[in-house]
């Protein structure tokens, strides 16, 4: 508590002698004064521009012996921050020697919950600062993530200094090994990009790790162009293309779910309904992927259900689907179809697998055992 107290009391006294030899000598300070200072670091920064400016006598003591002073203190209020930092049961640190498994726990909820984070580990990448790190610290680097994003929505709400016109993040870089980080420990700079995604970095060993945060669906770009789904099962893939002229948005959602899950497991995703010469029925579903959709509006559907369609069903919009065994017609407009299978011979095997039993004959028929399935794009 000392030590803190001590601290505070040196870098007030510092920044008291500031303005006291601003007001003196701001006249003989050629460079322009900056609107605002984002940390303490451009603050020195400042004080040494000022020295190296044609500043002599007095006025040049005067601005040393506050810079001297400020790095002092500064370089003090580091070394009690770094030399023991804090151990949080309920927040671990990354570092070297942790479970990478904390991390990606945690990159994986904000993904979850909308904010991809794009990491690419022992990377730094480059930018227009726009949030210091040296006096920006977090606990992670998915913390130092969701700040990025964070400062994107604090624009859009009106905030920052031009509002939804300011400069925002969208790339973040944080330092969370603390043996090599060094004063760096825990630093999360926020930084901007005019064209994304980064050029490749040189190097593959940097104490740095780094990551893209995409305005909106900026980050689904990429999956635009990919037509296929495909689903691995476990008696075999299936191969679904996808149909965005009868279902665009439908479309959308479901490669915005398999985009986020990246090849890993679908918490939902499964076959689970049989029934003979009619169809095979499943869900796509994941905890953050929710891909139901309205029903209205989207183009008007095939007047006859082909075999190999996969359509959402009960006349909605998803999640449950199911992929009909046989050409048939009645359904009207109501069944949205947003892929289609060309070789349906797994299809045709699963619907022979065992069955539950059934009280009576007009009861659905479920699977003995469902069939989980992971999904990809191509």
């Amino acid at each position: 508590m000392g030590l803190k107290i001590g601290l505070l009391i040196v870098t007030f006294g510092s920044i008291a002698l500031l303005c006291v030899a601003f007001v003196r000598f701001k006249s003989l300070c050629p460079p322009s004064v900056p609107a605002h200072l984002t940390d303490l670091d451009s603050l020195l920064d400042l004080l040494h521009e000022w020295e190296t400016h044609g500043m002599s006598g007095l006025a040049a003591q005067s601005v040393s012996r506050v810079a001297a002073e400020l790095a002092t203190a500064m370089a003090a209020a580091r070394s009690a921050q770094t030399t023991s930092p804090p151990t949080l049961a309920s927040q671990a640190t990354y570092s070297a020697s942790n479970d990478l498994a904390t991390e990606q726990a945690a990159l994986r909820a904000l993904s979850l919950a909308g904010t991809q984070c794009h990491v690419a580990w022992h990377t730094e990448y480059w930018g227009d600062t726009v949030v210091w790190g040296s006096a920006h610290h977090a606990r992670s680097a998915a913390e130092c993530c969701a700040a990025c994003s964070s400062h994107q929505l604090a624009a859009s709400r009106g905030g920052l200094d031009k509002g939804p016109n300011s400069t925002t993040c969208n790339v973040w870089v944080f330092c969370g090994d603390a043996a090599r980080c060094g004063p760096h420990y825990q630093e999360c700079w926020l930084k901007s990009l005019a064209k994304l995604p980064p050029p490749p970095q040189p190097g593959a060993n940097s104490m740095w790790t780094s990551g893209v945060v995409y305005p909106g669906d900026e980050w689904l770009l990429p999956y635009q162009s990919m037509k296929t789904l495909t689903m691995h099962l476990p008696m075999g893939d299936v191969v679904v293309e996808l149909l965005p002229d009868l279902a665009p948005r439908s479309v959308h959602e479901i490669r915005r779910l398999a985009a986020m899950l990246a090849g890993s497991a679908c918490d939902g995703c499964k076959l689970y309904r049989v029934e003979t010469n009619f169809l095979v029925q499943g869900v796509l579903f994941h905890p953050g992927g929710y891909v139901g959709t309205t029903r209205l509006p989207n183009p008007q559907q095939k007047k006859v259900m082909e075999r190999g369609l996969a359509c959402w069903a009960g006349c909605g919009g998803g999640p449950d689907f199911f992929v009909n065994l046989i050409d048939q017609s009645g359904f009207g407009d109501c069944h949205l179809c947003w892929g289609f299978i060309w070789d349906m011979s797994l299809m045709d095997a699963i619907v022979k697998l065992p069955t539950k039993p059934k009280a009576s004959p007009n009861d659905m028929t479920f699977l003995a055992q469902e069939l989980h399935f992971n999904i990809t794009l191509s």
